[in-house]
């Protein structure tokens, strides 16, 4: 991730988020502003989640993931879909597919192209 450092984030996988008492889930990528408070399992809301589809995935069981990211105080979830190359945000009123092909974290330089990242990947 080249901005991280410009951004004040960093991005880590393998992260247990406690979202409830006896749930919890382990986004694809979770982004936590740098200085946040560490932990080895988040009881406090990261910045962003990132889930990425995998053939498997099955749409209930991300709305469900997505459900719980946003009433754990998650502000920032998005979908990625490399076979499709689309991208969507989730919020308390859904899921909206991204237009403009640019990912966003209002109030925040957060700012991923969409075309970029599967070129990067494609790439791989």
């Amino acid at each position: 991730m080249e901005n991280r450092l410009a951004w004040g984030i960093y991005a880590i996988t393998d992260c247990r988020i406690q979202v409830e008492q006896t749930r919890f889930r382990v986004p694809d990528v979770t982004v936590r502003r740098i200085g946040s408070i560490r932990e080895p399992i988040l009881t406090h809301p990261p910045l962003l989640v990132i889930e990425i589809l995998s053939p498997e995935d099955r749409p209930k069981r991300m709305v469900k993931r997505c459900e719980d990211y946003l009433q754990f105080g998650i502000e920032n979830v998005w979908i990625i879909d490399p076979q499709s190359k689309q991208g969507w945000y989730c919020s308390s009123g859904g899921t909206e597919a991204v237009e403009n092909g640019e990912m966003v974290v209002d109030g925040t330089p957060i700012r991923v192209v969409l075309s970029d990242l599967f070129a990067e990947l494609d790439a791989v």
